[in-house]
C-alpha cells in the first residue's frame, strides 16, 4: 500500500473521530438544554448556565425571568451577584501584592492596622485566607456599613479562639483582606479590583457593589416573587455576567494574573473539608486540576466547578435561590459522562 494512502486513512480517521465527538456534544448539549428547559417550567431554576467540555463551551443559556416583575427575560448579558465566589477576587489581591513584595502573607494584621486591639498582633494574612483567625464572624443585626463593621472590631476585646488553631468560615476575614489591600495600595477595595484584577483579566462588564442605577444587573426573588434589595452590610462584592465569571475561571486555571505558587497557597484549605480564599480545589504538578466554590447573597446563588483533567467547567448563576445548584451540576456531569440523571424537584417556598 502506498504512502499516499496510508496518509488518506490516518486523515478519515481523524476527521471520522472529530466528528463523531462533535456530535456527541452536540447530543450531550441537548440533553442538557432539555433538563434546562424542564428545571426552569417546573420552577427549580431561573438563571444563567455555561458549561465547557473537552476544552470547548457547548451550553451557554439564560433562563427565566431578570426581576420579580416576570417581565423582563435574562439574557446572557445581565451580571449576577456571585455571593463567596467574590471573596476570590480579595484573595488573589493579596497575591498580587505579595508577589509585588508590598505585603507577606505572614505578616500580621497589626502591622497595616495598629488602631486594632491587640489580637491583631496575633492574625497574619495567612490566617484571614484560611478563615483559621479566631475572629468572630460580622454582627450583620447592626451592621449596615464597612464604618459599622470597623466600630465593633475596633471594640473586640477577645477573638473566638487562638488564631491558627481552629476554623471559622466568617466575613470578617473577608472584610479585613478587603481593608488590607486597600491601606497598601491608597485606593480602595473597588478601585484595585477594577483597575488591577478585571481590567487586566479582560473582564469588561464586571461591577463591584452595583446600585438601582447599574443597567443589566438581575435582581434576585423569592419564590412568591418578592425583590429583594441591593444593599450589603459590607462592601466590595463584584458581580459578573456568565461569560466573564467563565473568562474569571480560566484566568485562575491559567496564571493570568498571579503565579502557580501563590495560586496553590489559595486555592488549598488547611484540611479538605474547609474553604481557603478561592473556597476548596487541589493542584498537580503545578497545573489546577479541580476548583470548587458556591456562593450565596439574598435570593442570588452561584457555583463554578472545573475538573481540568476533563476540560469541563460548570458554572450557575441563580436569581431565585432554590438551595439545587449542586444537585444541577451533578446531572449535568451524569449527562457529560453518559450516566443516568434525576430530575429536580422543588423543595417549596423560601
Amino acid at each position: 500500500m502506498s504512502k499516499y494512502y496510508y496518509s488518506a486513512t490516518l486523515v478519515f480517521l481523524i476527521c471520522f473521530l472529530i466528528g463523531s465527538r462533535t456530535f456527541a456534544q452536540n447530543d450531550k448539549a441537548a440533553l442538557i438544554n432539555t433538563f434546562l428547559d424542564e428545571a426552569n417550567k417546573s420552577g427549580v431554576f431561573n438563571g444563567n448556565i455555561l458549561i465547557a467540555d473537552g476544552g470547548k463551551v457547548i451550553v451557554r443559556k439564560a433562563k427565566g425571568y431578570a426581576n420579580a416583575s416576570k417581565k423582563i427575560p435574562l439574557t446572557i448579558q445581565y451580571r449576577f451577584h456571585i455571593g463567596s465566589v467574590a471573596k476570590e477576587f480579595d484573595a488573589v489581591g493579596i497575591m498580587i501584592l505579595q508577589e509585588q513584595g508590598n505585603l507577606s502573607t505572614n505578616d500580621k494584621v497589626s502591622k497595616f492596622f495598629p488602631e486594632l486591639p491587640a489580637w491583631a498582633n496575633k492574625i497574619s494574612i495567612k490566617n484571614l485566607l484560611q478563615y483559621t483567625s479566631g475572629l468572630p464572624d460580622i454582627k450583620y443585626q447592626t451592621v449596615h456599613s464597612d464604618a459599622d463593621n470597623w466600630k465593633n472590631l475596633q471594640s473586640l476585646n477577645k477573638l473566638d479562639f487562638d488564631p491558627g488553631s481552629s476554623y471559622a468560615y466568617n466575613n470578617n476575614n473577608t472584610f479585613l483582606r478587603r481593608q488590607i489591600i486597600a491601606k497598601v495600595t491608597s485606593i480602595s477595595f473597588n478601585q484595585f479590583v477594577k483597575q488591577n484584577i478585571l481590567k487586566v483579566a479582560g473582564i469588561k462588564n464586571g461591577v463591584v457593589d452595583p446600585t438601582d442605577n447599574d443597567s443589566l444587573v438581575a435582581r434576585s426573588f423569592n419564590n412568591d416573587f418578592k425583590q429583594d434589595g441591593l444593599e450589603v452590610p459590607i462592601s466590595g462584592w463584584t458581580c459578573l455576567t456568565i461569560d466573564d465569571f467563565y473568562k474569571w475561571s480560566q484566568c485562575i486555571n491559567n496564571f493570568c494574573l498571579i503565579n502557580p505558587i501563590s495560586t496553590s497557597e489559595i486555592i488549598t484549605p488547611v484540611t479538605a473539608d474547609k474553604q481557603s480564599g478561592l473556597g476548596s480545589g487541589s493542584m498537580k504538578c503545578n497545573k489546577v486540576t479541580t476548583h470548587i466554590h458556591d456562593g450565596t447573597a439574598l435570593h442570588y446563588q452561584a457555583l463554578e466547578l472545573t475538573d481540568a483533567t476533563k476540560g469541563r467547567t460548570i458554572i450557575i448563576l441563580s436569581n431565585q435561590r432554590q438551595g439545587n445548584v449542586y444537585d444541577i451540576a451533578a446531572a449535568i456531569q451524569a449527562i457529560l459522562d453518559n450516566k443516568p440523571y434525576q430530575a429536580l424537584s422543588k423543595i417549596g417556598s423560601k
